[in-house]
């Protein structure tokens, strides 16, 4: 499996098992119809213990995880049946959680990133993100609401940021980056703190490069981890419109022939080739296997140009605050 060098010297795979799955709780922020959220394409918890054990068996690694995706225990409790029969060791596995949104005060962002490793089973997390920039009023809830609308703290995302710094010192975390930070953000959050996240992990596929963003990142040495790279299919509010369904794009499919692999293959080699970590989702099997199967070809500079030609800015998670 190859890896990506952080800008502190670690390691991280290349590629990753995503393990999210659009809960009701995440309608909320996505202003969507509670109704209209459904369980299909979702890998429910009490499935997570066959999908890890399976994508460890395949040779995936890397796997990614939050408190949002209500399936740290679960996972966590495969990994380590997995350890104890010494399929692995710990640490031959890159393990990723986030801290949510209500954890963002500094004195809260401990507790927070605690909270997981004891959900996860774990003594160390080898990266644990910023989810977002966005910090809610302290709750038990991963939503609180007021008048059915999310509270809002005041914390600033610099003191959290800060604060996560501590976690490596104290050795709860090899590794700490953001997710879902825009170009400002970032820019912010180097110049006020001078530490560098390791990672910055965002939504990324064809439909959506961000290259302003991906740019910037990679300038100041911060690597990209892309989820939703197969332009998350599966995902509750998708509706009824199948016309821009990146895995059933014609420019998709007609690279896809060529190398003789199916459309996710193709996008998630990708990735890959422009130098991004990447955690695509699967909740089968065969799935799995095939999005791990993408290291024995390459996609050309006219497939790379073909797949860059799709960008048209259309983002899947809007995390608007």
């Amino acid at each position: 499996m190859p890896k990506i060098v952080m800008n502190n010297g670690n390691e991280m795979p290349i590629l990753g098992l995503g393990t999210w799955g659009a809960t009701k709780d995440y309608a909320i922020i996505e202003n969507i119809q509670v109704d209209e959220m459904s369980d299909k394409g979702r890998t429910k918890p009490n499935e997570m213990d066959k999908v890890v054990t399976c994508a460890i068996d395949v040779g995936f690694r890397h796997i990614d995880t939050a408190p949002l995706h209500k399936n740290e225990k679960q996972i966590g409790a495969a990994l380590n049946k997995i350890i104890l029969a010494k399929k692995v060791k710990r640490e031959d596995l890159f393990i990723v959680s986030k801290l949510w949104n209500t954890f963002h005060g500094p004195d809260d962002v401990l507790c927070g990133c605690k909270k997981s490793l004891e959900m996860l089973g774990l003594e160390y997390l080898d990266m644990y993100l910023m989810h977002t920039p966005m910090g809610f009023k302290p709750s038990d809830d991963l939503f609180p609401t007021e008048e059915g609308k999310v509270s809002f703290s005041n914390t600033d995302y610099v003191c959290t940021w800060l604060a996560m710094a501590d976690l490596v010192k104290l050795g709860l975390c090899r590794n700490i980056g953001i997710s879902n930070f825009n170009l400002k953000q970032v820019e912010r959050l180097i110049k006020e703190t001078t530490i560098i996240p390791q990672t910055h992990q965002i939504e990324a596929h064809p439909y959506l490069m961000q290259n302003d963003l991906i740019d910037f990142c990679k300038c100041n040495d911060i690597c990209i981890t892309a989820y939703s790279p197969l332009g998350s299919p599966a995902r509750p509010w998708a509706g009824k419109d199948t016309q821009n369904v990146l895995l059933k794009n014609s420019t998709v499919l007609d690279i896809a022939r060529k190398h003789k692999k199916n459309a996710a293959q193709i996008l998630l080699r990708y990735q890959i080739q422009l130098g991004h970590a990447v955690i695509p989702k699967s909740g089968t099997s065969k799935n799995i296997h095939n999005n791990f199967d993408i290291f024995n070809f390459e996609l050309c500079p006219e497939d790379m140009q073909n797949l860059d030609s799709l960008n048209y800015g259309m983002r899947l998670f809007k995390f608007a605050g």
